[in-house]
């Protein structure tokens, strides 16, 4: 173990992070000014980063965006981290080719006041952007009740909030690394804009948008010449849409480079990544401690084990005893190769008609739009994936005349839903297992902020963010029973 303070072999780094934390803050309450000096002398003769935090072995189990991006903010604080595996390389998975959008402005969960009567209609639409599989419904009755009873107006503004405030969060860092570190993402910070067909919610919307200006979300509203001054390319349909809303603060790129990018900076920090091992078994010490992580390459001993496994978080969770809330939702996306031509558009655009979406990325286009619970099912329908591009061909049909479009290819992933919205980010009954999980449709848009809440609690035995409210994220399981662990992401201080 590395770290450890002599005389403390029997205590937990994690557990010392937090006391070292504790005797701080008493000592500032008390304002013992004295006192703080004579510690702080005494330290500083033999290591000062001692007083401050333990340097940890981490294992991050999940390579994806979210891991990656925890790994790097692990490593960047000092501690020596491992990333587990299944794939080749990072991003692999969800992150490989989503709809690479890091908007803020899309933070309001799915289960928007009135999901119910808009549900039954999507669920008989042929056409719908929604799909459920009959196999899947035994295993989502319970989480669907969940999901229904949030859609109330109270509980899903609550929840929208808490997703604005870990995605400005997560907006904020990644523009901090992007300050210190050079990135290569085919991003674009040139906001996004969702236009609205006539006899659509625009109004709806708007109101919407409103609320979330209070916390801190931009927005314009545009009418048809404004939106053909930010995007000439929807010309030909621009008698099709009554106006647009135009969200400045977002941004987009490619989520598979940037996780590669990430673990390029986490490596270069010394994290290690240890690809090609399939997770077998989290294996636990006690009731209240994680041993070791049990894998197709070995055991795997660390002092601290985040789960960011995505949708294939509550498998592993499951044996722990933890319930984690999360089912898969696969999406699709097709990208397709431009070829050098310019005429497509230069931000994201979002047709709220068809609940399509195109996304440049580069000399590529990236378009989205569906929603299928099928399990853990990741095989491609080419049909899903045709229908995907058959929208987006009827929002820029002059694409279809200068790009070949037999050439798209065609992908899918699992998104980690939740039922309320918000991710899972935070504390477990065990002392040294840490969540950092269940982000949905958001995980590039979350992954930066969620990943500083869980290096700050790894490290520091607290959240030093004063702009979330760790709670917001933390398992209703661990809330219930676990005051301690309240207590610690509410304050810092162990109970």
């Amino acid at each position: 173990m590395n770290g450890m303070v002599p005389g403390k072999e029997n205590i937990s780094p994690v557990a010392i992070n937090q006391q070292l934390y504790a005797v701080q803050r008493h000592l500032v309450l008390q304002n013992n000014v004295q006192y703080c000096i004579l510690i702080l002398s005494s330290c500083l003769s033999r290591d000062a980063r001692l007083l401050l935090r333990v340097v940890m072995k981490v294992a991050v189990l999940g390579a994806g965006i979210v891991g990656s991006a925890t790994a790097y903010m692990l490593a960047r604080d000092g501690h020596e981290v491992t990333i587990i595996d299944r794939c080749d390389r990072p991003g692999m998975e969800t992150s490989f080719a989503n709809g690479g959008l890091m908007t803020p402005s899309d933070s309001s969960p799915w289960n928007s006041p009135g999901t119910i009567k808009r549900l039954g209609k999507m669920l008989f639409d042929t056409n719908s952007t929604l799909k459920i599989n009959s196999s899947a419904i035994p295993s989502i009755v319970g989480w669907g009740l969940k999901f229904l009873s949030n859609s109330t107006h109270k509980r899903h503004k609550a929840n929208m909030v808490s997703n604005i405030r870990i995605a400005s969060l997560s907006l904020e860092t990644l523009r901090s690394i992007r300050q210190n570190s050079t990135l290569h993402y085919d991003q674009t910070t040139r906001g996004t804009m969702r236009v609205f067909p006539r006899g659509g919610r625009m109004s709806e919307f708007v109101q919407m948008c409103r609320e979330m200006q209070g916390w801190g979300v931009k927005f314009d509203v545009l009418d048809q010449e404004q939106i053909l001054e930010k995007e000439p390319c929807l010309k030909d349909v621009i008698d099709r849409y009554i106006g647009a809303v135009y969200f400045p603060d977002d941004e987009s790129g490619d989520a598979h480079k940037f996780t590669n990018e990430m673990a390029r900076l986490a490596k270069e920090l010394g994290a290690q990544f240890l690809m090609r091992a399939n997770i077998l078994e989290i294996v636990k010490q006690s009731s209240s401690r994680i041993s070791h992580v049990k894998t197709s390459v070995g055991e795997i001993h660390a002092d601290a084990y985040v789960l960011s496994l995505g949708s294939y978080s509550p498998i592993f969770a499951r044996p722990l005893g933890i319930q984690l809330p999360i089912v898969p939702v696969k999406g699709y996306s097709v990208t397709l190769p431009l070829n050098g031509w310019k005429g497509g558009p230069t931000r994201p655009v979002m047709d709220d008609g068809y609940h399509a979406m195109m996304v440049p990325m580069g000399d590529r286009l990236r378009m989205g739009g569906k929603a299928e619970f099928a399990q853990y099912n990741t095989k491609i329908d080419p049909n899903e994936g045709r229908r995907v591009l058959d929208d987006i061909l009827r929002i820029l049909p002059s694409m279809a005349a200068h790009v070949d479009v037999s050439s798209a290819l065609t992908w899918s992933g699992l998104r980690p839903m939740t039922p309320d919205g918000p991710p899972i980010v935070g504390p477990t009954p065990y002392e040294n297992l840490f969540l950092n999980t269940g982000h949905g449709p958001l995980g590039w848009t979350m992954s930066c902020g969620s990943a500083k809440i869980t290096a700050e609690l790894v490290t520091h035995g607290r959240v030093l963010s004063n702009s979330v409210d760790p709670r917001d994220y933390m398992l209703r399981q661990v809330r219930r029973s676990d005051r301690s662990a309240v207590a610690l992401a509410q304050n810092g201080l162990v109970s």
